[in-house]
């Protein structure tokens, strides 16, 4: 490669990593000020480099100085923004922030208006003639050097500020901080002697190999946010990931050996045996397994800082502490959505309990409270019994039965309610859906989806009911045009005591889980607000399948 080949990869690489970071640091948490300034910082740095990768590679003088001058928008802001990272980072007060922010925001503005209007001659001029490796180059005009100490004075400025900082601090912070400082001075130092190159100059191998030290600052800033939190951001690799991307390489790397070491032979020595390709294909794959397991030691002692046998015993224990916390998290939602559902009833008996003294000789009062207490009961003794059969539900008895007979006779249950919302339900059965299930337990199952998408539509609106024969299963999919179900909540619906509706329990779909687990099958919801609800029920198939045939109900 040429120096100028190294000049556009340095470059071509820049732009793609810096961009890459910047995406990346933004989607963890696009709302924290700190990860939007440095999405910007890496944005700028992106547009530096992508802009002047393409000004190289113009044929004509004019085209080349335009894009400088496009480029020179996101370089006026690079140490700029270097310094707002810093700001946030070192978690400067607003007020000191400001004061120190202002001034540099008012330059980098100076310089794109500079760069942008005052006469290309005086600022920034696009050559004739090659300059060093490089075919055309834009030069340094008489008013450049006040740009030029703005950019270094600001660079200076935030370095300083973080190597200050760094040297208070301790433990991970203090590790995040020194890789952003190791990496940022080389970052400039291998970025700046583009500067020299503006007057001509060009300062030994630094032209163009320093720019390689960008995406060693990218590298850096990867290796500090899976080591140390840095940004805020916490990543867990797990090892089987490293593992499944080191395999990978070695295995290219032990085709690409076999392969050298082939046409070495063919060329060198036009010795053609294909005895030889196989004694060494046959070596390489002896020495290719200790050698994978070497480099896993290896890389769980550099990259994870512990012995390969301890990371095992880690992975197993925080795995194990995952399911536990787990458990306890639902332990945690059953006891409040308890709580929540008996305080009700509790707070009405209570209430009328109070009161039963002074107002005992009252028969009106009487009948009121023996008839409320009742309801109370009836009450809690429902929730009780739903959230048994959430928790153990009963052992189903299996039996042939068609899920079309189910949906039928459900839909026939709910004529009433169908027919006074106005709601349509069109049906399409497989002539054969049939499977092993409890029939009263499926019913179940059809009514809980279907009263929730009945309550979802609120009033007029379609209701579709398909069953399917594939791959041994019987699937019978539910549709609905009602309100849907918003993005953050379709993770929940299946945990219990989760509801966004007013009076609900939020055990509907958790018994609906239940009993379609107990059958040996499954069940997914897919949603989006305002667009409805599709509930998709597979059961195992009890029988063979032949063509669908449709009908529809009219409510």
């Amino acid at each position: 490669m040429t120096l100028f080949d190294h000049h556009l990869l340095a470059l071509g690489i820049t732009s793609a990593s810096t961009l890459g970071l910047g995406l990346f640091v933004l989607y963890k948490n696009p709302k924290r000020n700190l990860h939007r300034s440095m999405a910007l910082y890496g944005f700028s740095l992106s547009w530096w480099s992508g802009w002047e990768c393409a000004a190289l590679h113009m044929p004509t003088r004019e085209l080349t100085r335009q894009l400088m001058q496009i480029e020179y928008i996101g370089v006026s802001f690079i140490p700029t923004l270097l310094c707002t990272t810093v700001s946030f980072l070192l978690d400067f007060r607003p007020q000191t922030r400001r004061r120190f922010l202002l001034p540099l925001y008012a330059g980098s503005a100076m310089a794109l208006f500079v760069s942008s209007i005052h006469p290309t001659s005086l600022f920034l001029d696009v050559t004739s003639e090659p300059v060093a490796y490089l075919p055309i180059w834009g030069l340094a005009g008489p008013h450049y050097w006040p740009f030029l100490v703005f950019f270094m004075g600001a660079f200076l400025s935030g370095i300083a500020l973080t190597f200050r900082a760094w040297r208070g601090k301790t433990g991970p912070e203090r590790a995040g901080l020194a890789l952003f400082l190791v990496g940022s001075i080389a970052a400039y130092a291998g970025g700046c002697p583009e500067f020299a190159l503006k007057y001509g100059v060009r300062l030994g191998w630094l032209n163009p190999f320093g720019l390689y030290g960008v995406p060693l600052f990218i590298g850096l800033m990867a290796y500090a946010i899976v080591q140390r939190g840095f940004l805020g951001i916490h990543i867990a690799i797990r090892k089987s990931l490293v593992y499944s991307i080191l395999v990978t390489l070695l295995t290219v790397g032990y085709f690409g050996l076999i392969y050298g070491i082939e046409r070495l032979f063919q060329t060198k020595f036009g010795y053609h045996s294909i005895g030889l390709s196989v004694a060494a294909f046959a070596l390489m794959a002896l020495a290719f397994q200790p050698l994978k397991m070497g480099i896993q030691r290896l890389v769980d002692q550099l990259l994870f800082r512990v012995p390969h046998e301890e990371l095992v015993k880690r992975m197993e224990r925080l795995e194990r502490e995952v399911k536990q916390t787990d458990k306890l998290r639902a332990i945690a939602t059953l006891a409040a959505g308890m709580a929540h559902e008996i305080k009700n009833p509790l707070a009405s008996i209570k209430t009328f309990a109070e009161y039963l003294p002074m107002r005992y000789d009252d028969p009106a009062f009487r009948t009121k409270f023996s008839k409320i207490i009742s309801q109370e009961v009836d009450k809690m003794n429902a929730l009780v019994h739903r959230l048994l059969e959430f928790a153990k539900p009963a052992t189903p008895h299996l039996e042939p039965v068609r899920l079309s007979q189910v949906v039928n006779d459900t839909l026939e249950f709910l004529q009433g309610a169908l027919v006074q919302k106005q709601i349509t339900v069109q049906v399409a059965f497989a002539q054969t859906d049939e499977v092993l299930a409890d029939t009263v337990q499926l019913k179940q199952v059809f009514l809980n989806v279907l009263l929730n998408s009945i309550e979802a539509l609120g009033g007029t609106g379609q209701i579709h009911i398909a069953t399917t024969q594939q791959n041994g299963s019987v699937h019978a999919t539910i549709t609905d045009t009602g309100s849907g179900i918003a993005k953050d909540d379709l993770p929940r619906v299946f945990e219990p005591f989760y509801t966004t509706k007013p009076r609900g329990t939020g055990l509907g779909l958790s018994v609906v889980h239940s009993i379609v687990r107990e059958h040996g099958g499954r069940i997914a919801i897919e949603s989006e607000r305002g667009q409805g609800t599709t509930v998709e029920i597979s059961l195992p198939l009890n029988g063979g399948a032949h063509g669908p045939h449709a009908h529809s109900h009219r409510g």
